[in-house]
């Protein structure tokens, strides 16, 4: 038997998806909390769904115990043929999979201060299964790539035009492997081989595209995975001239950078960083789910109007979509939020156009693994 893995890098976490020839999974899972303590793997393998606790000192050593994992469940690790990386930015060079070497690397690399919170992760999960199974081709496939097909005149900010000769600065976009496959999800489920959709990637990270006959005509987020939606720590948009004032009241551009990525979106307004505490604060029930606090009415009244800029921020995309597209076949919704939260997509749906709404349970893994 021959295996395709997929690793999906975070700051703190590795995904990993185990395919067969035909993409029948055999084993798949999450290593939480790497480089932290309280450290663990969730993972399922055939029918079985176990947790292991233990200390993971980095990615290396995250994809070693994976590797054990695998050995342990008589999973045979130098069946594995190819490898798969996730990598989030990769500029207006990368436009499809490629072969990793050292040369790549270093280009990965550069991106790494435009998406300083992805590329880093994403490079330690590909030098570690370098050095874990040397002989198996790595490939890398960009959530950038799937966004080449924006015009300049949507991807060019209203900036001095040197200043995309010179540093390249334009609109880039992201999640484009979740667009990707949504896309072509809803076009199956459509029957529509070349579908106009709005994708709506909701999750931790929050994205919209347009999508025109099957490909991205414009996208939320922009030159970093900053601009666009409000996320969950993230801000999205805001009026830029707000940086400025705070420099001048004495932050640094680092402390607002941090505030912007880290302390911003749902959990600025909120106080709350799970989307479960911020619906049930909002007045919404979770089934299945108890929170580990009490919601005062301060609480309730923060997290309500959390919710309710997120939902009108998503209105306001997807009434400029409708636009740009004329014509919608569906509204897509993806993403840990999009797929398991009925609720938000009723509020986000709610004085729109009777669109159709398709959900599509998102998988990076199985696209990227069709497409190296």
């Amino acid at each position: 038997m021959k295996y395709t893995l997929i690793i999906n890098a975070g700051s703190s976490s590795l995904k990993f998806k185990l395919f067969e020839s035909d993409f029948n999974v055999v084993a798949e899972g999450i290593v939480e909390k790497v480089g932290l303590n309280g450290s663990f793997i969730d993972y399922k393998i055939g029918k079985n769904r176990n947790v292991q606790t233990g200390s993971v000192k980095n990615h290396k050593d995250a994809i070693k115990k994976v590797f054990i994992l695998f050995e342990q469940n008589k999973l045979d690790i130098n069946s594995i043929v190819k490898i798969g990386h996730r990598v989030v930015h990769g500029g207006e060079e990368f436009v499809k999979p490629v072969l990793i070497d050292n040369k790549t690397l270093l280009k990965i690399d550069k991106y790494s201060k435009l998406a300083p919170l992805h590329n880093p992760n994403n490079i330690a999960g590909i030098k570690a299964c370098q050095k874990l199974l040397p002989k198996v081709p790595n490939y890398a496939v960009f959530d950038t790539s799937f966004h080449n097909t924006i015009s300049d005149e949507v991807f060019l900010y209203p900036l001095p035009l040197k200043f995309y000769k010179k540093h390249q600065i334009r609109k880039y976009g992201f999640h484009g492997i979740s667009h990707q496959y949504a896309t072509a999800e809803a076009g199956k489920k459509l029957k529509k081989k070349s579908p106009n959709l709005i994708t709506c990637h909701l999750g931790s990270g929050c994205s919209i595209t347009a999508i025109q006959k099957g490909k991205s005509i414009d996208t939320s987020m922009g030159f970093t995975p900053l601009e666009g939606l409000m996320m969950m720590t993230r801000s999205g948009n805001i009026d830029p001239a707000i940086i400025f004032y705070l420099m001048g009241q004495g932050y640094s551009a680092a402390n607002i950078e941090d505030v912007l990525i880290d302390h911003s979106g749902l959990k600025g307004v909120s106080g709350l960083s799970d989307m479960r505490d911020i619906m049930i604060g909002a007045g919404y029930k979770i089934p299945g789910y108890n929170p580990d606090r009490t919601f005062v009415i301060d609480d309730k009244k923060s997290a309500k109007l959390a919710l309710d800029m997120f939902v009108n921020r998503i209105k306001k995309y997807i009434g400029s979509y409708s636009a740009i597209l004329e014509k919608v076949d569906a509204i897509v919704f993806t993403g840990g939020i999009g797929e398991r939260n009925k609720d938000v997509r009723d509020l986000i749906m709610k004085g729109l156009p009777k669109y159709k709404v398709v959900v599509v349970e998102a998988d990076e893994e199985l696209m990227i693994a069709k497409k190296i």
